[in-house]
């Protein structure tokens, strides 16, 4: 073997051994874990994601049949009740009976009132105002202003009594 040949087989023994050992260090680089775990990470949760959404469409459209059958179940317990009022009662009581299943009496207007009440009346003794009225109750005489005058004198009084009171003084 000639030396060129010899150096050419090192040289590409060499570069192969260059390309192998940048190819494990970068699978063995910190940096390059770290990014596969992201991604790994990131995978785990768009599948999360996909199946709660699947749960929550899951979830409506059952709900949806649910509403379906409770809406056929009234309907189907309106009907039962029509028939049985039509075979039970008489025609007019039935159809009455029809008629407020489905909301149609407040149209006729047969259980409207006919007259709007009206409110309540003040029915206090024949006083010039009524009892609501603030001078309601109150007396113009002057023997009620002279009890009233006494009233307040004596609790006056009384309250100057009990500032002299030598336990309402105790420290």
């Amino acid at each position: 073997m000639d030396t060129p040949t010899v150096l050419l087989i090192g040289l590409l023994c060499a570069l192969g051994g260059l390309v192998v050992g940048l190819l494990t260090g970068r699978s063995l680089h910190p940096g390059e874990q770290e990014r596969k775990a992201t991604e790994h990470k990131l995978k785990e949760a768009q599948e999360r994601l996909q199946d709660y959404e699947h749960e929550v469409t899951e979830h409506f459209i059952k709900t949806s049949e649910l509403f379906n059958n409770l809406s056929h179940s009234y309907r189907d317990v309106h009907e039962y009740l029509s028939a049985s009022a039509m075979r039970l009662t008489g025609a007019d009581t039935s159809k009455k009976m029809v008629d407020a299943g489905f909301g149609r009496l407040e149209e006729r207007g047969t259980m409207l009132p006919t007259e709007i009440p009206e409110p309540p009346k003040d029915y206090a003794p024949k006083v010039p105002g009524g009892i609501l009225s603030e001078e309601y109750g109150l007396r113009d005489d002057s023997a009620s202003r002279d009890n009233l005058r006494a009233k307040v004198a004596n609790d006056a009084a009384e309250e100057t009594n009990d500032n002299d009171d030598p336990t309402l003084k105790v420290s």
